[in-house]
C-alpha cells in the first residue's frame, strides 16, 4: 500500500482582524476639530481672546494656584463648565501654557464631541448602492458650520459640547435608555443653565417605567456638582457672583423677536424664563398630540423636528441672541440629516440663512436696526412655523430606534 502524497505546504496567512467601521468616521471628525481649533485659535488670538480671556481665564489661573473657592467665585455664570473641563487646564498648565494653550486645552473636548456623536450614528446613516453607510455626511462637517464657528471663535466652544449632550439625551430617551439620558442631561445642565428647555422632552421621551429612575439620575447628579457651586458663589463678595445666568442684564441685540417691546419692557427683563417657559408649553402641546395614540411612539423624524423647533426659541426669544446661540438647532438640524439621508437641504439652507439674516453687521445691516429687526422677525416666524408644521404633522424618519445597527441593504 503506497502512501498519499503529502499536501503542499501553505503558507500561512495573517490573522483577519476586523475594524470597526465607526473608528474612521471618529478620526475624521477628530481631524476636523483640530483643524478647525488651530486656525480659529489664531483669530481668536488677534481678537483678544474672545470671551474667554476676559471671563473665564482669571478663574483658571486662580485654580492652577490652588485657590479653589476663588475659582468658583470668580467663574461666569457657566461656572458647572469650567468645572467639567478644568482637569484639561490643569493639564495645560503642567507644560506652562498660557491663554492660548489652556483655550485649546478646554475647548478640546467640546469640539471632539459631534465627532464621537458621528460614530455614535454611523451604523444608521443611508446606505449607498455597495450596501455601506456614507463615509462623509452633513454631522461629520458640523464644525465649518457658522454657528460652530462662532462659538470656537468668540470663546464658547462650551455650547457645542452641550448642544451634542442634550441631542445625545434626546436620542437615548427615544431608545428607552432613561438613566443613560438622564446622565447626560445632567452634564448638560451642568455645562450651561440653558440645557433646561430640553429637559421635558428628555424626561418625556423616557420610557414610562423607567422614567423615575432616568429624572433621579438628573437630578441626584446635578444636585451634586451645583448646590455646593451655588452655596460657594453665594457667599462670595459682590452679588452678581452668585448668579447662574438668570438674568438678561443690558444685553439687547437686535437679532431677535423681542426687540419692538424694548429693553425696558417687563417682556425684555424676563426675557430668560419667558423663553424657557414657551419651549417647555410648546414641549407639553407637542407630546400632548403624540400620546393621543398610546400604541404609537414619535418617530425619530418628528422628535428632532420638535428639538429643533425648541432651540430654536430659545436663540430667537434671548435677547442676548449671539450668532453662537444657533449651535444646539443648527446640529439638530445636521444629525437629522445624517439619519435622512438625501441632500442635506435644510444645512444648507439655514446655513445661508443664519449668515444672512442673524449678525448685526451682516447685509442687513443698511436697513438699520428696526428694519433689520423686522426682517429677522419675519424669517424667524417662518422657520418657526415651518418646525411646527413638521413637528406636529410629518414624520420623515421611521419609527425605529436611529442607534441600533440597521438590518442589512435597509436605510435609515
Amino acid at each position: 500500500m503506497t502512501n498519499p502524497p503529502a499536501e503542499p505546504l501553505r503558507k500561512p496567512t495573517a490573522p483577519q482582524i476586523a475594524t470597526d467601521p465607526r473608528i474612521p468616521v471618529v478620526v475624521f471628525g477628530i481631524g476636523i476639530a483640530a483643524f478647525v481649533l488651530y486656525f480659529l485659535v489664531v483669530a481668536i488670538h488677534f481678537r483678544g481672546g474672545g470671551d474667554f480671556k476676559r471671563e473665564v481665564w482669571p478663574s483658571y489661573r486662580l485654580l492652577v494656584h490652588g485657590d479653589i473657592i476663588g475659582f468658583i467665585q470668580t467663574s461666569p455664570a457657566y461656572v458647572g463648565s469650567l468645572v467639567l473641563r478644568a482637569p484639561f487646564a490643569l493639564i495645560a498648565s503642567v507644560f506652562g501654557a498660557g491663554t492660548t494653550g489652556t483655550y485649546d486645552a478646554t475647548a478640546l473636548p467640546c469640539v471632539v464631541a459631534p465627532a464621537l456623536l458621528a460614530g455614535w450614528l454611523f451604523e444608521r446613516r443611508p446606505k449607498t448602492a455597495t450596501g455601506r453607510p456614507r463615509r462623509v455626511s452633513p454631522l461629520d462637517l458640523f464644525l465649518v458650520t457658522p454657528p460652530a464657528i462662532i462659538s470656537i471663535t468668540l470663546g464658547h466652544p462650551e455650547d457645542i459640547l452641550g448642544a451634542v449632550l442634550c441631542v445625545a439625551a434626546v436620542l437615548l430617551a427615544h431608545r428607552g435608555s432613561a438613566r443613560a439620558a438622564g446622565v447626560l442631561l445632567a452634564v448638560a445642565l451642568i455645562n450651561k443653565s440653558w440645557a433646561v428647555v430640553v429637559a421635558p422632552l428628555v424626561i418625556a421621551l423616557m420610557p414610562p417605567g423607567r422614567r423615575l429612575a432616568g429624572v433621579s439620575w438628573t437630578v441626584l447628579l446635578t444636585s451634586v456638582v451645583m448646590v455646593p457651586l451655588l452655596a460657594i458663589r453665594i457667599t462670595g463678595a459682590s452679588g452678581a457672583v452668585g448668579t447662574l445666568g438668570g438674568g438678561v442684564g443690558q444685553i439687547f441685540l437686535v437679532p431677535q423677536l423681542l426687540w419692538f417691546f424694548g429693553a425696558q419692557s417687563w417682556v425684555a427683563r424676563e426675557a430668560h424664563i419667558l423663553l424657557v417657559a414657551v419651549c417647555w408649553l410648546t414641549t407639553a402641546v407637542w407630546w400632548w398630540f403624540q400620546a393621543r395614540d398610546p400604541r404609537e411612539r414619535p418617530s425619530i423624524g418628528t422628535t428632532l423636528m420638535i428639538l429643533a423647533l425648541v432651540f430654536f426659541l430659545r436663540a430667537v426669544l434671548d435677547p442676548w441672541d449671539n450668532g453662537y446661540y444657533f449651535v444646539p438647532f443648527m446640529l439638530t438640524i445636521v444629525v437629522y440629516e445624517d439619519l435622512r439621508g438625501g441632500f442635506p437641504r435644510f444645512t444648507w439652507a439655514f446655513v445661508v440663512m443664519l449668515l444672512v439674516f442673524v449678525p448685526a453687521a451682516g447685509l442687513l445691516h443698511g436697513l438699520g436696526n428696526n428694519g433689520h429687526a423686522a426682517v429677522f422677525a419675519i424669517w424667524a416666524l417662518a422657520s418657526i412655523a415651518f418646525f411646527g408644521w413638521r413637528a406636529f404633522t410629518r414624520g420623515q424618519l421611521p419609527r425605529a430606534d436611529p442607534l441600533q445597527p440597521a438590518p442589512s441593504g435597509a436605510s435609515a
